[in-house]
């Protein structure tokens, strides 16, 4: 079978930023099938095959231009001609999106539904064409996978029909995710931190993932306690996060902040496992990957309320009031101070349930 996929998004798909959710899937689906030809669509350079199997191949569709009418053009004429070329008997819409003009079966993997929510630095029109064109692309799917019950749930919601073609797949976490004993943590700080403690909060710099309110948080933990305490941010910058780079540049305590903009899967993973705890303030996201990932490392969790911290967390995490920047300092002061309380987060936490690898969910996208 030939089986194609816009790959164009595996560019972007990075450890802290998305959880590589796209990529982990697709390799492992690709090993899993090497009776199947994989043709990976992409839209321009950025994406290699380097750790993929040798049943896949790039085929590249160019794209002129990043403006809405280019995008459209990309996707309903461009990529269904590239897909008829290619004789593909299903293609697989990995990005949210299906090419409504092809009339190959199709499979549509959605991992967020932040736009049925109002999602802050998503701008109103990419919200009303994704309301409006997700409904379509569920239809003319065959099957719509998901990773989460959160997204599971938004989309019965959205679609109420959709009920009859949903597939949940399990979540996976990367295998590099593991707890480490003192003497290696206390490395782990001496390299990112010169040996302090320290706070860790992963996303990218958007105005979805709460940065600006972390960093208010912080500033009231710092004045409360007189601490030595940093705070590393995992992420990567967007253009949607303009102005909390800009606030970061003038910010206080700009000192106590160690940026890290590109962290690779290892870094990500040693940094997590190193942290005092793990601070969780997005509240929209479809899955909260590094609370698993803290939990996997047996690092204490701060989360703001929301659907995806609880799917995730249960009762192994603190969770405070995403209304109340003094609740969020309060809960990560508290940690700070209280080592019981500390020892007991841990312990909850490591009642959680969690993750496997993402060989189950890959082993059902053709079912």
């Amino acid at each position: 079978m030939r089986i194609g996929v816009n790959a164009a998004g595996l560019a972007g798909d990075r450890p802290a930023d998305t959880g590589n959710i796209s990529t982990a899937l697709l390799k492992e689906l690709c090993r899993l099938h090497p009776e199947h030809q994989f043709i990976f669509f992409v839209d321009g350079p950025g994406v290699s095959l380097e750790e993929f199997p040798g049943n896949v191949q790039l085929v590249e569709v160019p794209l002129k231009g990043k403006k809405a009418w280019q995008l459209y053009w990309w996707r309903e004429w461009q990529l269904p001609a590239a897909i008829k070329k290619q004789q593909l008997d299903l293609y697989l819409g990995m990005d949210g999106q299906l090419p409504l003009r092809s009339k190959v079966p199709a499979r549509l993997l959605v991992t967020d539904t932040g736009f049925l929510h109002g999602v802050a630095g998503m701008s109103k029109d990419l919200q009303r064409f994704l309301r409006k064109n997700t409904l379509k692309y569920i239809q003319a799917a065959q099957k719509v996978l998901v990773v989460s019950p959160v997204v599971q749930e938004d989309l019965l919601t959205y679609a109420p029909a959709v009920a009859e073609k949903l597939v949940l797949l399990p979540p996976g976490l990367d295998s590099s995710y593991r707890p480490v004993e003192w003497e290696e943590r206390e490395q782990i700080k001496q390299e990112f931190t010169g040996g302090l403690e320290y706070f860790v909060a992963v996303g990218s710099m958007h105005p979805r993932n709460n940065i600006l309110p972390l960093l208010k948080a912080f500033s009231a933990l710092k004045r409360r306690l007189r601490s030595n305490m940093k705070l590393i941010l995992a992420g990567a910058s967007t253009n949607a996060g303009a102005e909390i780079i800009e606030n970061m540049a003038t910010y206080k305590f700009r000192n106590d902040i160690i940026w890290l903009q590109d962290a690779s899967q290892e870094t990500l993973s040693r940094v997590i496992a190193g942290a005092y705890t793990l601070v969780y303030t997005s509240r929209f996201e479809g899955l909260a990957m590094p609370v698993y990932a803290a939990l996997k490392c047996e690092v204490p969790v701060v989360a703001m309320e929301g659907a995806a911290a609880r799917v995730a967390g249960a009762e192994g995490v603190l969770y405070t009031d995403p209304d109340s920047l003094d609740d969020l300092a309060e809960k990560m002061s508290v940690l700070y101070k209280d080592e019981v309380l500390r020892s007991r987060m841990l312990e909850r936490g490591r009642q959680v349930t969690l993750p496997g690898s993402w060989t189950d969910a890959a082993s059902k996208i053709l079912k």
